[in-house]
């Protein structure tokens, strides 16, 4: 029973209350430091006192109709607190939980208030809390909030219940994370009241041309324990034009292949085509719990073009296979005889179709957003197109896709709060309806960066980045948390210009070229220059000389900072940062000390002086980097997921090294 009392002996307890309870006064500084312990801070909060008892003197009290979300609020209650099985005869003090009823009726004027809660003393009670909420989601929430507050304060067998108000309810409504190993947080991210996972699915097309999907054995978490924590699972079909090409579908089905040179282009006006989609996703939503699905549309045709058959040709093929994926959905509704939701996933290959794409699809149809250029990057910029806020102002869901980490290929230490806040706070403004971050190449390399997520997308104006930074310490148990938040407000924003500004990483880019070779032809661009809105290198997010100047200062001091704070993840990620600017100042100086037109170079002292402080710089960075690396692996972690960046790093070295021999420096 999770130590729920039922109605009729709750009224009995409360009569025979053998222990009276006393509240504590809370001064305004405890108070504040208590709610440092919540994440995401509640929109609104006030503690004004505590009760001190043993644990055994609790019980919980649920009134309504229980769900799996409702049990598990109640078991999670009861751990926390440390409430016996078998229920005390004589509580001294109660939590009771509602669903609906009169004290539930003022959060149906809040935005998403099916996720919305209250928490409150009834008046001249000291012996109860009460948690109410429209639905079992705000239940759950409601106990996360009241968890954080009570795990901080138990010691030993006595828990102490602080006497406090709140009413929360989030920004967005759907808050969580895409791929890599989300399916290894589920308690976690639900912790931090995130509320969904999705995860690319497994499609299949059999010699007899059945479609069939599953999910991944390792990622069973996300199918048997996700709906336990409030998390949706939504299964995703791969991207269109890979899929029927790992799929088998063209060889069971050569009537579905296109008319073009791509060898994944499908024919949309083949009608079979949607009748294979729907296979895999009545496959998908048949797994335990699913309720809903995202399908990706068409990553690159690689300057390919669409079906080009004669009832294709003359029509917008993005509208088209939008159409199909439309037309799957409603037949595997029909099939499975139940609905569930169904979002339709955009990529590079879309970005001219998609404001058509979106004119086109039914309301009821979620829109996600995705592009491997315009999502996944740190650049300090709107990243929002306009159809998409016209759509969300339409009531529209609208859902955005973006990297939280430094960037989408390569792995570097980004602890982000300026990063993570201006991306949040642009979607809550433009009214996104959800977020499913892109945390690669693993959720725990980047927790600070998820946690700001979940932060600022349930309470997008609560917390500034030092205080966010200051509540991740605390709750991580640093010794100086106030030293941790000046170094990440000192560190982060210059990370973010040196990964907004895609170095080192854009190195990989054989479409814009190596900073080597721009300076030997003389074409570096000037600061703040951005190509085509979607290639920053090599300082793009950096506007002015002063401003280069002030990030080698800060990058300085956050390496101060960290040596001060003696935690060596953050370290060798102030000396990967610090690499960085350092690399990036002497190309500057570099640029303007190298002719552009081959002639002489005359100040070559001076240029070898800078050659050397860019070699030293990248050297110094990719050190740090295994290094960083080494304060995070665990046994099971694959590889080090820091070599592919570091061999990038050598070859720029050897690059710069050819021209340093070739210009005479």
């Amino acid at each position: 029973m999770h130590g729920v009392i039922p109605v009729d002996m709750y009224l009995v307890y409360l009569s025979l209350a053998a222990v009276l309870v006393s509240a504590a006064a809370v001064s305004g500084p405890e108070a504040l430091d208590w709610t440092r312990y919540t994440t995401p801070l509640p929109k609104s909060i006030k503690i004004t006192g505590k009760v001190e008892m043993p644990a055994a003197k609790v019980a919980v009290f649920f009134q309504g109709e229980s769900d799996l979300l409702t049990d598990q609020t109640l078991k999670e209650l009861k751990e926390t607190i440390g409430i016996p099985d078998t229920p005390v005869s004589a509580p001294a003090f109660t939590l009771k939980l509602e669903i609906g009823g009169t004290e539930a009726e003022p959060l149906k004027e809040l935005k998403n208030s099916d996720q919305a809660y209250r928490i409150f003393a009834p008046a001249l009670c000291r012996k109860e809390l009460r948690l109410v909420a429209l639905s079992s989601k705000g239940l759950y929430y409601a106990a996360k909030t009241l968890q954080q507050l009570i795990a901080t304060k138990k010691a030993g067998d006595t828990v102490t219940i602080p006497v406090l108000e709140v009413t929360d309810w989030p920004d967005m409504a759907m808050r969580g994370l895409w791929g890599t190993e989300n399916y290894q947080h589920l308690r976690w991210l639900a912790d931090r009241k995130m509320n969904i996972c999705e995860q690319i699915s497994v499609v299949k097309v059999d010699e007899n041309g059945k479609p069939s999907a599953t999910i991944q054995a390792q990622r069973d978490p996300l199918l048997t324990e996700a709906s336990h924590y409030g998390i949706e699972f939504g299964p995703v079909i791969p991207h269109l034009e890979k899929a029927s090409q790992f799929s088998n579908a063209f060889a069971a089905h050569p009537e579905f292949k296109g008319e073009s040179e791509h060898p994944g282009v499908m024919c949309y006006s083949q009608a079979g085509v949607a009748d294979m989609i729907a296979g895999w996703m009545v496959d998908l939503v048949n797994q335990p719990y699913v309720t809903s699905l995202d399908c990706w549309m068409t990553e690159n045709l690689l300057g390919k073009t669409g079906c080009q058959c004669d009832q294709c040709k003359d029509q917008e093929w993005t509208v088209l296979e939008a159409r199909a994926i439309v037309a799957a959905w409603r037949k595997a509704q029909r099939q499975l005889g139940r609905s569930f939701t169904l979002r339709v996933l955009t990529a590079q290959g879309t970005e001219h179709g998609n404001e058509q794409v979106f004119a086109d699809l039914p309301p009821e149809v979620q829109r996600a957003y995705y592009h491997s250029l315009l999502t996944y990057n740190a650049m300090k910029r709107p990243q929002l197109r306009h159809y998409l806020t016209q759509e969300a102002a339409k009531g529209r869901w609208v859902i955005v896709v973006p990297t939280l980490s430094a960037a989408c290929g390569q792995c570097e230490p980004f602890t982000g709060a300026a990063f993570v806040d201006y991306r949040m706070t642009e979607y809550v403004d433009k009214g996104m309806s959800g977020l499913i971050g892109y945390a690669t190449p693993l959720v725990r390399y980047y927790r600070f960066n998820v946690e700001a997520a979940a932060e600022w997308t349930w309470n997008n104006k609560g917390r500034s980045t030092r205080e966010f930074a200051l509540s991740y310490a605390i709750r991580q148990g640093y010794e100086n948390p106030q030293k941790f938040a000046e170094w990440s407000e000192t560190i982060g924003p210059v990370a973010w210009d040196i990964y907004g500004s895609g170095f080192p990483h854009e190195e990989v880019r054989s479409a814009t070229g190596t900073v080597a070779g721009h300076l030997r032809d003389g074409t570096l661009p000037k600061l703040g220059y951005v190509l085509w809105e979607a290639f920053p290198a090599p300082w793009g997010s950096i506007n002015s000389e002063q401003q280069l100047n002030a990030d080698v200062q800060s990058a300085a001091k956050g390496v101060r900072l960290a040596r001060e704070m003696g935690i060596p993840e953050y370290l060798q990620e102030s000396l990967v940062v610090d690499g960085y600017i350092h690399a990036l100042k002497a190309l500057y100086k570099l640029k303007q000390l190298v002719p552009a037109d081959g002639s002489r170079l005359s100040r070559k002292q001076e240029a070898h002086r800078w050659y050397l402080c860019y070699v030293d710089g990248l050297i110094q960075a990719k050190t740090a980097l295994s290094a960083w690396e080494d304060t995070l692996r665990t046994a099971d972690t694959p590889r080090h997921w820091t070599d592919d960046i570091v061999k990038i790093i050598d070859t720029m070295l050897q690059q710069m090294q050819e021209v340093a021999a070739e210009k005479g420096f």
